[in-house]
């Protein structure tokens, strides 16, 4: 019996230390047409701003399908500041209609949850 306590244990821990473990795709800030995973894709800004005496920018994200789905495509979106200090949204955004989220200087990404397959996503910085 506790043989099969430890074992059972054994395999609950390393189930969920692979649930944990799960890394997802990270893209560039700007990128275009970036095809979405089943779960969270992120999308980061790689460099610093060059003017950071601009305060003023926005973040922009577009989805984009090549399904035909019957039901209506959307997609959650959170924009964080590096290191998690602000985080704007959720934002539900649908397929060609452009979200545009005011941003200061720093460092800035975006999170993306879409339920549905064949969808991409366009995310770049005015």
């Amino acid at each position: 019996m506790r043989k099969f306590i430890f074992v059972t244990a054994f395999i609950m821990l390393a189930g969920l230390n692979g649930l944990f473990a799960q890394q997802y795709q990270t893209y560039p800030i700007p990128s275009f047409n970036c095809q979405l995973s089943s779960t969270n894709s992120a999308f980061k800004e790689q460099l610093s701003h060059a003017n950071p005496t601009r305060e003023k920018r926005e973040m922009d994200v577009v989805i984009s399908s090549s399904s035909t789905h019957p039901q209506l495509v959307s997609a959650k979106v959170w924009v964080v500041k590096e290191g998690g200090s602000i985080i704007k949204g959720p934002y539900r955004i649908y397929l060609d209609q452009p979200l545009s989220v005011p941003i200061d200087h720093g460092k800035w990404g975006v999170v993306l949850n879409c339920k549905y397959s064949n969808v991409s996503a366009s995310v770049w910085i005015d």
